[in-house]
Formats: structure tokens, sequence, C-alpha cells
């Protein structure tokens, strides 16, 4: 489920911008944020990370644990746009004041914040978490990455 959203925001940044667009400056979002971070930040010991990358849509992530559990991605430029179209496809999403510009949360999409031209977003899965607990983890990794930018 997780891979599908990236995918889907992946595609709306290509479609807005094309392959040609001018690209910043990658982002290694592993490194920027460790798994020692995330598991401080999670409260969990999740094993390996994988690189999620898409230079062509700006889009640039990282998967965290066996099968990527919790992901945090970000894309810029473009986030403006990829933002509108992705949130604007969960209509149960609820606002997240304080949070960047602005901001949403879905279960099944995880937190999304824009900064400006740029999108930083996080997925955990609920387990047995709450709502509250989820979105406070997944503001904690946003924010984490974002000082880190």
């Amino acid at each position: 489920m997780r891979s599908n959203r990236v995918n889907l925001i992946c595609l709306v940044a290509i479609a807005v911008f094309g392959t040609d667009a001018v690209c910043a400056a990658d982002v290694d979002v592993c490194a920027a944020l460790p798994i020692a971070t995330v598991n401080g930040l999670v409260h969990q010991n999740l094993a390996g990370v994988r690189a999620d990358v898409s230079e062509e849509a700006h889009s640039f992530g990282c998967a965290y644990g066996a099968g990527g559990l919790v992901s945090v991605s970000v894309i810029r430029p473009g986030g403006s746009a990829a933002y509108s179209r992705t949130s604007g496809r969960y209509p149960n999403a609820t606002a997240v004041p304080g949070l960047g510009d602005k901001a949403v949360y879905d279960m099944s999409l995880g937190t999304i914040a824009l900064f400006g031209d740029m999108v930083i977003d996080a997925f955990v899965p609920h387990g047995t978490m709450s709502d509250a607990q989820v979105l406070a983890i997944e503001k904690s990794l946003i924010l984490a990455l974002r000082s880190k930018l």
C-alpha cells in the first residue's frame, strides 16, 4: 500500500514537471535520517533501510525495517503540486495544524507536510497505536528530516 502511494506521488510530480525538469540537489533521506534516529522516534528496533528514489519525479525517500514498514520521503521541487494532488485524493484526510505551511493526516496515507515547494511525508503502520500516537510519531519524523534539509 505504501509503495503505491509513493509511486502515485512520483507520477504526479512527473506529470506536473515532466522528465526534463531541472533537478534540485538529490537528497539522501537514509543518510539524513539514519535508522538509529528513526528507531528512537518510533520506539522500535527496525533493521535495514532501502532508498526509494525517483530522480525524474524529484522524489527521494527511505523505507525502514523489513518490508519498509516505516517510510519517509521528500519531493522538491514540485512539492506544492504533489501536495495538492495527493491530499485532494483523500477526502477523509484531516488538517494538521502547526506543521509546515499546511499538512494533512490520513491513516492509510500517513502525514504529508508542505514547506514552500517541498513536501515531506511519513508513514508509520498503526499496529496497536491510536491515530494520535501515529500522528505524533509521523510529525516527529517529518520535523527530524526537515531539520537536516
